[in-house]
């Protein structure tokens, strides 16, 4: 994510000047008395202070956000839980652009436990910096990427049900809603985090995000060069196919044969927590994701 993208900062301060020309300018072309010319430049400019405040203050905020400290206790969590976060170089940009990305997640983010009242799961640092964690990985080499924001995550204590309740037979770690909150399983977040087995929901669940943000559920991320190439829908088309009838063994595992947005999911998290697996079992499939996310994690 930007904290101060230059450009668009100097569209929104000329957009913001102009309405302030614009009032000048209409004010004294007009017939008005002065006092009604001071008027109507008050207003330009008011009306440009609004808009620029209104588009631009999203950056102000980041910005000062990020120019405080990184909680030491957050970096501790990170280092304990987050491999990705500790494979960076300490000291280094791509650490540090990794921790601003974690903290603006969190500041615009609304993440909340399931329930009400005194039964509401209270939400600890560790789950939340997860959540985050996953959301900075995706993006880690996107970083002109902004994810959609006014999207509840709520938090359930395990795994939920179709009708969100935490029975013995519930077997969901994770769900999306189209236009509604992201909902995850805190047993199952940690754990995708402490196995490494091809199974992580935070990731799981966000490369949805990725696929529903162009207005779609197809398995095609949004701002993908390759997205409506025909080299993808038919990667996606073999792959489904093989996964059904069990030609597919051993890369993906048998839930991204579900359907196309599924298939996606899986193979992002397949592309972070077994990439030399995917690398070395798909190429193709493994090459269309680098070029995507801007990341080569088989590389190491």
């Amino acid at each position: 994510m930007q904290v101060w993208p230059a450009n668009k900062i100097r569209v929104h301060l000329g957009v913001a000047l102009s309405f302030a020309a614009l009032g000048l300018i209409g004010a004294l072309a007009s017939a008005w008395s002065w006092p009604n010319a001071v008027v109507g430049a008050v207003v330009g400019a008011v009306l440009g202070a609004g808009w620029y405040l209104w588009m631009a203050g999203t950056y102000h905020r980041r910005r000062s956000l990020v120019s405080t400290p990184f909680p030491a206790a957050w970096r501790q969590i990170l280092e304990r839980r987050v491999d990705f976060y500790r494979r960076l170089p300490v000291d280094g940009e791509a650490r540090r652009r990794f921790e601003d990305d974690v903290r603006i997640f969190l500041a615009e983010q609304n993440i909340y436990g399931a329930g009400q009242g005194a039964r509401q799961l209270e939400i600890d640092d560790e789950t939340r910096l997860l959540i985050a964690s996953s959301a900075a990985i995706l993006g880690h080499g996107m970083p002109k990427f902004e994810w959609p924001r006014l999207r509840d995550i709520v938090v359930h204590p395990r795994a939920f049900d179709e009708d969100y309740a935490s029975e013995d037979h519930a077997n969901i770690t994770g769900m999306v809603h189209y236009q509604g909150p992201i909902l995850y399983s805190e047993r199952d977040l940690a754990l995708g985090f402490r196995r490494h087995d091809g199974h992580n929901v935070g990731l799981h669940e966000l490369a949805h995000v990725l696929d529903m943000a162009d207005g779609h559920v197809d398995g095609v991320p949004i701002g993908a060069a390759w997205a409506s190439s025909a080299p993808w829908l038919e990667v996606i088309t073999d792959r489904l196919r093989k996964l059904r009838t069990h030609r597919y063994a051993n890369t993906l595992r048998d839930y991204a044969g579900t359907n196309e947005a599924e298939f996606f999911a899986v193979a992002v998290e397949t592309f972070f927590e077994r990439p030399h697996k995917l690398r070395d079992k798909d190429p193709e499939l493994y090459a269309m994701l680098r070029d995507y996310f801007g990341q080569d994690p088989g590389a190491s």
